[in-house]
């Protein structure tokens, strides 16, 4: 997750051309990447620094949930991206990493904490 949001936060043109894009540095799309970066690379450091705490935790737990929301609306973005931008066969890596994080952050949520 951080190098993938540091990619979009650092060099969004490249992240958008691989994904079948045509934009330019300074583009409102380049622009939203950004922010897609730097929600990215906060996750990515709040994640890092919370597998140590304790799993019933309320800080963890809610991490955990953030984690999961993120994930599924991720996952939806991705779909609506497959069915009405025309992106090319990457955009596939993208759903399968958003679901793979969905299944887990939805198993790790919805676990009974004993």
């Amino acid at each position: 997750m951080m190098l993938y949001g540091l990619l979009w936060l650092v060099i969004p043109t490249i992240g958008l051309a691989l994904h079948g894009h045509d934009v330019t540095t300074n583009d409102l799309a380049s622009t939203i990447a950004r922010f897609w970066g730097s929600a990215f690379v906060g996750m990515a450091i709040m994640l890092w620094l919370a597998r140590l705490g304790q799993s019933d935790s309320i800080a963890v737990r809610a991490i955990v949930y953030g984690g999961f929301v993120v994930a599924v609306t991720g996952l939806f973005a991705a779909i609506m991206d497959v069915l009405y931008a025309g992106p090319n066969a990457l955009i596939w890596l993208s759903i399968a990493l958003y679901a793979i994080f969905s299944v887990w952050f939805g198993i790790v949520a919805f676990k009974k904490v004993s």
